[in-house]
C-alpha cells in the first residue's frame, strides 16, 4: 500500500441520518472518478452508509458535535476514515463483519478523546499497489 495520495477530502457533518445522502454522494462520486466498476461503487456506498448508521446509532444524546470524515484516494484504493464526534460505544465484531461484506478492510478503534474511529478501505479491482 505504498502508492501516493491523489486526492484528500475532509468533511464534518451533524450526525443526522438525513445528511447521509451527502456522504454517500461524495463516496459514489469519488469512486466513479477513480474508475471503480458500478457493483464495487454501489458496495462501497452501502458500506460507508452502514458505517455511518452504526456510529449514529451509538450516539448518546444530541450534544451538537460533528462526525468527521477523511476521504483519501490513492491510485489503487479509496480509504475513508469516519470518526464519531460525540460519545459512542464500540461497534461489535458482527458490525465489522457486516461492513467487510462491502469493503476490503475495516478497522475500529477508540481515540484518546473517547471517540470511535472506523477506517474503511476499498481496493480498485485489477490494480496492484
Amino acid at each position: 500500500m505504498g502508492s501516493e495520495k491523489r486526492l484528500t477530502v475532509a468533511l464534518g457533518i451533524t450526525p443526522d441520518p438525513e445528511l447521509l445522502s451527502v456522504v454517500e454522494g461524495l463516496v459514489g462520486g469519488l469512486a466513479e472518478q477513480m474508475g471503480f466498476p458500478e457493483p464495487h461503487r454501489l458496495g462501497l456506498v452501502a458500506g460507508v452508509g452502514q458505517a455511518c448508521r452504526l456510529l449514529m446509532g451509538t450516539r448518546v444524546g444530541n450534544d451538537g458535535s460533528e462526525m468527521h470524515f477523511e476521504f483519501a484516494a490513492f491510485a489503487d484504493r479509496l480509504e475513508i476514515v469516519v470518526e464519531d464526534g460525540g460519545t459512542a460505544s464500540q461497534p461489535t465484531e458482527a458490525d465489522s463483519y457486516l461492513l467487510t461484506q462491502w469493503l476490503d478492510r475495516v478497522s475500529m478503534e477508540d481515540t484518546e478523546e473517547g471517540h470511535v474511529r472506523l477506517t474503511l478501505v476499498k481496493s480498485l479491482p485489477g490494480v496492484r499497489s
